[in-house]
């Protein structure tokens, strides 16, 4: 299932811990029941993502406001593929379902400390989360067979700063680093485009269970490594209430080796109620 992993690891960061303090002065403390799962604020109903294609996830949540399903539908030129996820929750737990694939969060303290995925028994993924003492998280390790894949994330306060990620295998291992740049931009409630992984669209909408639900909203998202150069820009609009709308982001990739420049434009428009 293809998701966003914010245009190639952008966006992930600028995280802010909700055990915590607001992002924003002028944003209302938000209030947790017994899952974790924020209460007092609006609920993301859609994400809609479009640039050569068009993909939409939508969500149903039950009377505690936790997740229950994700309908998830891309259109491409010449097809078109929908899938349907469906979540159960239960004491430090919660399952999803999705085809042949079960994922399995476990949480302490209302975090979630690992994610294990099979199919059919006979596949396994594992995530494992660390944090700091303010609950924001500093290290998402994922292993895949020989693959191993981290994120380690360097924090000015409620704000993350830079991104580095690792991918080692039994011939490779490449690191990329991200720094991000930000403007004071905030929005009410918070900005959903930070989940770390792309079967974890959980994370759209309950950001706080990893400590990314954040109202402070990053311009620029730059990385260089010695084949490429890329810098994202991001754009913001509001609804009534202060929400993020949509955000357009400009992805503006520098081939090193002839410096031929691609730039490639997607946007993003959400749904709250």
């Amino acid at each position: 299932m293809k998701t966003f992993r914010l245009i190639g690891m952008a966006l992930l960061a600028v995280v802010m811990c909700v055990n915590f303090v607001s992002c924003s002065d002028d944003d209302e403390e938000p209030i947790k029941n017994d899952d974790g799962v924020i209460t007092n604020q609006k609920q993301l109903m859609q994400i809609k993502m479009v640039d050569s294609e068009t993909i939409t996830w939508d969500f149903t949540y039950d009377s505690k406001g936790r997740l229950i399903s994700i309908n998830h539908a891309e259109k491409y030129d010449g097809g078109a593929d929908r899938d349907i996820t469906n979540y159960t929750w239960s004491n430090n737990t919660i399952v999803a379902e999705d085809d042949d694939v079960t994922t399995t969060y476990s949480l302490n303290d209302n975090l979630v400390r690992t994610i294990r995925q099979t199919r059919d028994n006979s596949w396994e993924r594992k995530r494992t989360f660390a944090y700091n003492s303010s609950n924001q998280v500093v290290n998402i390790q994922t292993t895949d067979g020989s693959y191993t894949d981290t994120d380690s994330y360097t924090w000015d306060n409620d704000r993350i700063v830079k991104l580095t990620h690792t991918e080692k295998g039994n011939h490779y291992n490449d690191e990329y680093i991200y720094e991000y740049t930000y403007s004071g931009k905030t929005c009410k409630g918070y900005f959903p485009l930070y989940s770390p992984y792309d079967s974890d669209d959980i994370f759209y909408v309950h950001p706080e269970l990893i400590g990314l639900r954040c109202s402070q909203l990053p311009d620029q998202v730059y990385s260089k490594d010695n084949y490429r150069e890329e810098t994202s820009k991001y754009s913001y609009t509001f609804d009534k209430d202060g929400y993020v709308e949509s955000c357009t982001v400009v992805d503006t990739d520098k081939n090193l080796s002839d410096n031929t420049i691609d730039t490639y434009t997607t946007v993003f428009t959400f749904t709250w109620e």
